[in-house]
Parts: C-alpha cells; sequence; structure tokens
C-alpha cells in the first residue's frame, strides 16, 4: 500500500504521451480531460503520501519529476499551438528544466530531500488550472491568456527564487 502514491506519480508520467497525442490531433477535450486526470492525480498521491505516512525517498523525487515533466510537455505544446504567448511558455520551460537538473544533481549526489514546499505546491496548482483552462478553451481572448500565463509565471519566478536557500542548504549538507 506504501507505494500507491509513487505507481501514481508513475502513471501521471505515463498520461504525458497521451496528453500530447490528443493536443498534436487538437482534440482539445480529450488532451484536457487527460490535463485534470494527471492534476487530480497529482493531488491525490501527496493526500495518500501525507496522510498515511507514505513517503519516501523515490517519491520525493519521482513527484516532483512527474510534475516538472508534465509541465515541460504542456508548455511545449502549448508553445506550438499558441506561438503569440511562447516567451511566457520558454520562461516556465526553461524555470522547470532548471528545477529538474538541480534535483536531479541531488539525487544523484543522494542528498535527502524534504519534499516540496508551499510556494511549489501553489504554483502547480496554478499552472495546472490556467493550463486547463487555456487548453479546454482553445478561443480564449488573448488578454485572459496573457493574464493566465503571467500569474503562472510571476508565481513560478518567486517558487523558483524560494528554492535557491534550500538548494544551497541541500548542496552544502553534501559536501559536509
Amino acid at each position: 500500500m506504501r507505494h500507491i502514491p509513487n505507481i501514481i506519480s508513475g502513471i501521471r508520467i505515463l498520461l504525458i504521451p497521451v496528453f500530447v497525442f490528443f493536443m498534436l490531433k487538437e482534440e482539445t477535450v480529450c488532451a484536457g480531460s487527460v490535463l485534470v486526470i494527471s492534476g487530480l492525480s497529482d493531488l491525490l498521491d501527496g493526500f495518500l503520501a501525507r496522510r498515511y505516512g507514505w513517503t519516501s525517498q523515490l517519491g520525493k523525487v519521482l513527484d516532483p519529476f512527474a510534475d516538472k515533466l508534465t509541465q515541460v510537455s504542456v508548455c511545449l505544446v502549448l508553445a506550438v499551438r499558441l506561438p503569440r504567448f511562447w516567451p511566457f511558455f520558454v520562461f516556465l520551460l526553461l524555470k522547470d528544466t532548471a528545477m529538474l537538473v538541480l534535483g536531479a544533481f541531488l539525487w544523484r549526489k543522494k542528498v535527502k530531500i524534504e519534499g516540496s514546499r508551499w510556494f511549489g505546491k501553489l504554483t502547480t496548482v496554478l499552472f495546472y488550472a490556467a493550463m486547463i483552462l487555456i487548453v479546454f478553451i482553445p478561443a480564449m481572448p488573448g488578454g485572459l491568456a496573457a493574464g493566465l500565463l503571467t500569474l503562472v509565471a510571476g508565481c513560478a519566478l518567486m517558487a523558483g527564487l524560494r528554492y535557491i536557500p534550500d538548494f544551497k542548504r541541500y548542496n552544502r549538507q553534501r559536501k559536509e
């Protein structure tokens, strides 16, 4: 039972190509539904891990890895579908790629990671909410889409900056 959150994170990773497939086929309702399932399963695996103490070092790496991989995939697809907003998506891609690389570095060095913090969780929820709306409403007015993307990018920037002291602390622990 204690591996259920990790299995759910694995399923989220498997949902990524399904989302991409539907987006490339311009089946936005199916793509948006996959994104909803991915977002809800992210909430579920986190709830189960915390509620029942089903946490593990693998889960502390796999869950954010699934988040970042999903976010990178969504940004890549939407940058192609909505080229006028590519600066937002490129920013989110760079931020999430940096988080993936830094997380992989710490994991490879066998640093024990505490898990995501509230500001990271908030950013992930906002990301999913905004992207689900953008996917489900392809004809969304540009100003509304830009506002949602600005909100997500601003929160992502703040969360990324708030994680820098954590990374420095983890890196110092690794050297000790």
